[in-house]
């Protein structure tokens, strides 16, 4: 079996579609954080947690200056926003890159806070948002790694809707 190293070195950003190639200086995407439940009773030895729904999650772009056109898209906190962010994944082997694949991660939210921007005498001023985030989905090489839609209670892996008994256990 080859050992395959994934590595991912650049991305382009796009908010409501509008490009900010060169813009964007790092992105997060969102920690996907599973809440647990303890779970104790009579007749059982010890104590075990067992997942009980997902946390918030939450997405932070940095820009590399101020951006009007970015401002004007963050500044309004009722406005669901689309962020994209599309890389390419180079896959090495024991003789260097073996093939080149797209991943592409789609973040649906609301920006909860941003700000203006530091500047320094003799350095770039930076800015930083973060997006209180309600939709989050991954592929790579056009694979769903993972779905998440937390206003329709949607969660997939692979493909497969987690919850598809749950939902139709409490009614759709």
């Amino acid at each position: 079996m080859a050992i395959e190293i994934n590595k991912v070195f650049n991305a382009r950003v796009y908010i409501d579609g509008q490009d900010f190639i060169a813009k964007a200086e790092e992105v997060d995407l969102p920690k996907v954080k599973f809440k647990f439940a303890d779970t104790k009773a009579l007749g059982l030895y010890g104590e075990a947690e067992l997942p009980s729904g997902l946390d918030k999650m939450e997405a932070r772009i940095k820009f590399n200056s101020i951006y009007p056109d970015f401002v004007s898209l963050a500044a309004n906190p009722f406005k669901m926003r689309s962020v994209v962010v599309r890389a390419s994944m180079l896959v090495w082997d024991q003789n260097g890159v073996n093939r080149e694949v797209p991943v592409k991660a789609e973040i649906r939210g609301f920006f909860r806070e941003w700000d203006s921007g530091n500047v320094k005498k003799g350095e770039g001023a930076e800015a930083e948002a973060t997006l209180s985030v309600i939709y989050y989905k991954l592929e790579v090489d056009g694979n769903e790694v993972v779905e998440v839609d937390v206003l329709n209670n949607i969660y997939k892996v692979e493909g497969e809707d987690i919850l598809q008994e749950y939902k139709q256990n409490i009614g759709g």
